[in-house]
């Protein structure tokens, strides 16, 4: 009778075994799936990052002006920004804010 009962357990025992790596096999495919079908959907444009033209609004005196500046940059630095328009409504400003436009045009470029 005791051996009955061990190899009750075993057989168990070898069935949690086998159950815990389907699981995980199963768990492993779908996770591959995903990841795959996310790398696809990128490398097609699907996920947001279209090609876009951006539209940059400018009014009122133009002086020099940090956080302008870093958006141009990134801006300009982008990959997904195909070209920029730019509409100026200024009646004039500093010689330092338009140099700041002259380096944008030049990175923009």
């Amino acid at each position: 009778m005791s051996l009955d009962a061990d190899l009750i357990v075993d057989r168990r025992r070898l069935r949690r075994k086998l159950t815990f790596w389907r699981v995980l096999a199963v768990a492993v495919i779908v996770l591959g799936i995903a990841g795959a079908t996310a790398m696809a959907s990128n490398r097609m444009g699907l996920t947001g990052m279209r090609p876009y033209i951006a539209r940059v609004t400018i009014s009122g005196l133009i002086r020099g002006d940090r956080n302008r500046v870093e958006e141009l940059d990134r801006l300009a630095r982008s990959t997904t920004a195909r070209a920029v328009i730019v509409h100026v409504d200024s009646p004039g400003g500093t010689t330092a804010g338009s140099e700041q436009f002259v380096r944008f045009a030049d990175k923009a470029a």
